[in-house]
Formats: C-alpha cells, structure tokens, sequence
C-alpha cells in the first residue's frame, strides 16, 4: 500500500484527540495557577485588611447589624441597596439617550451614602474606644497591628466571645 493509499485519521478520532489536549492544558494550567497561589511567593494580591473593615469587625453584633439595616435605607437591606446602585448605572450605560451629568450626579449621591456610612460606623467604634481604659486601647492597638502584617488569611479572630 504507498502512502497515497493509506487512509486519514477519523474526524471522530481528530476531535477526541483535541479535546483530549484542551482538557490536559485546561487541568495543568488549573494546577499551575494554583502552586503558585499558594506557594507563599509574591503574595502581592493579598493585601491587609482596611482599617474601615477592622473597624466595623470591632463593633458588636447588634451595632453592626443596626448600621447595616439603616444603611439599607428603602431597599430593605445594605446588600439589596447596593445591587440598586448598581443596576442604576448599568442602566444608564445602556440608555440609548445616555446623560454623563445625571451619571455622574448618581455617583455622587451613591458616594455621599457610602461616606454617611462609613462616618458613622467611626463615629460607632470611637465611642467604643472612648469606654476603653488606655490598657485595653494599647491592647487593641497590638491586635489591628497584628491583624495588618499578617496580609491575607483570616484576620478577624473572635476573642472572649466577641463575634
């Protein structure tokens, strides 16, 4: 038989052979990705906590979830207000008669909420510190400094009962 003879491969054998490799490429690029997440090296995706977060962790189950509901506002909850704001813009992105000043004034007010917030979750966890003897403020001072060079994992440990 001369080479000319011979016959091809099958299409069914061609493509179990392709999707073989994708798989193959598609698990060692899995694996790969993963050795190097984990291998302890250049972890400069995984920075320290914010202070802000720090700060509302500090605050006790019921003041956390009071901010929380009140935050809310109309919508219920922080996390439902949050999807509102963002379908917002989404929506305003795909307006055919798009407005980059009603965008922007959007943004603003999403902003200035975010900010009332944050000042009052502050203002919540210094009245806190305000009840701590300066022992108790050095102590906790020592714990957020450990929790910020630890960079990633789980930085709020529940101590004492506190959750």
């Amino acid at each position: 038989m001369s080479a000319e003879e011979k016959p091809g491969m099958k299409l069914w054998l061609k493509l179990l052979l392709a999707g073989s490799l994708a798989l193959n490429l598609a698990v060692i690029g899995i694996a790969t990705g993963t050795a190097w997440r984990f291998s302890g090296k250049d972890r400069h995706w995984q920075r320290p906590p914010s202070v802000g977060a720090m700060i509302f962790r500090e605050l006790d189950r019921d003041t956390r979830k009071a901010l929380r509901q009140e935050a809310g506002g109309a919508h219920g909850s922080y996390y439902k207000r949050r999807q509102a704001e963002g379908e917002a813009v989404i929506g305003m992105l795909r307006s055919a008669d798009f407005d980059a000043q009603e965008l922007l004034t959007i943004l603003q007010i999403q902003a200035a909420t975010r900010r009332a917030f944050h000042t009052k979750v502050q203002e919540a966890w210094v009245r806190k510190l305000e009840a701590m003897t300066a022992e108790e403020r050095a102590a906790f001072a020592s714990r957020m400094e450990e929790r910020m060079q630890r960079r990633g994992g789980r930085w709020h440990e529940r101590q004492n009962g506190r959750d």
